[in-house]
């Protein structure tokens, strides 16, 4: 299972099925749909270590600002935000699970479905049927709003002056380097904050750059640190 390639287009949804087993279907940013012959919960563990996260950790930190121990929503990107949510009743096996997930970030609308139910559209225009009501639903994601704050709070805050840091530091060792990304300025002195790339407001774009920039950036320091021990 490649995790890089299932992620490449988003994703929106994963969640159990019965196809020849217990197994996973994903439902990506574009409207795809993938099986995997793996459980809900071993996928879960595999995105949770592709992007190094201890489950249980991030379970127990943002179960504590939400005052829940159970479906805890969980952050694992800017534009990965699963919420956990029941999806099928009584499941063949003791240990087959009833939970999915869906991307907070992915969501388009929910609406009210027959018998209790709420029916989730992604932006994708897919749509999953969830055994929750569609308050419940939107309790979840006021849930995941609030975990999403603290997670870019803790992991960006202070991202654009760092990066501000570092192009200063890399025009100073006169490197040839020419970066996509623009150097940090300065916010403007109406109390506007400025952008780290002013022609951009997207999350999502500018995690994209960031790490584009960061990982050139690095490749940069390599080659002038190589250079300076063979002189």
């Amino acid at each position: 299972m490649d995790m890089e390639e299932i992620l490449k287009n988003g994703l929106a949804a994963l969640f159990p099925v019965y196809k020849e087993g217990n197994v996973t279907m994903i439902f990506t940013g574009d409207g795809e749909q993938l099986l995997v012959r793996r459980t809900c919960k071993t996928v879960l563990k595999n995105l949770a270590r592709f992007y190094g996260i201890d489950l249980t950790a991030v379970r127990e930190h943002y179960g504590s600002f939400i005052n829940k121990k159970q479906g805890v929503p969980i952050p694992m990107a800017v534009n990965l935000l699963l919420i956990p949510v029941k999806v099928r009743k009584s499941p063949l096996g003791e240990n087959d699970g009833t939970f999915g997930y869906v991307n907070f970030r992915e969501i388009k609308q929910v609406a009210d479905a027959a018998d209790g139910k709420c029916s989730i559209t992604f932006r994708c225009d897919k749509s999953l049927l969830v055994l929750v009501s569609q308050s419940t639903m939107r309790e979840y994601m006021k849930n995941a709003q609030l975990a999403e704050n603290i997670f870019l709070n803790q992991h960006f805050h202070g991202y654009d002056e760092a990066v501000g840091r570092s192009w200063e530091n890399l025009q100073e060792s006169d490197s040839k380097y020419s970066a996509r990304v623009l150097p940090f300025k300065k916010a403007p002195t109406n109390g506007q904050k400025a952008q780290l790339f002013p022609l951009e407001n997207s999350l999502e774009h500018n995690e994209v750059l960031l790490r584009e920039y960061l990982l050139k950036l690095l490749m940069e320091i390599i080659d002038l640190q190589r250079n300076q021990a063979l002189k």
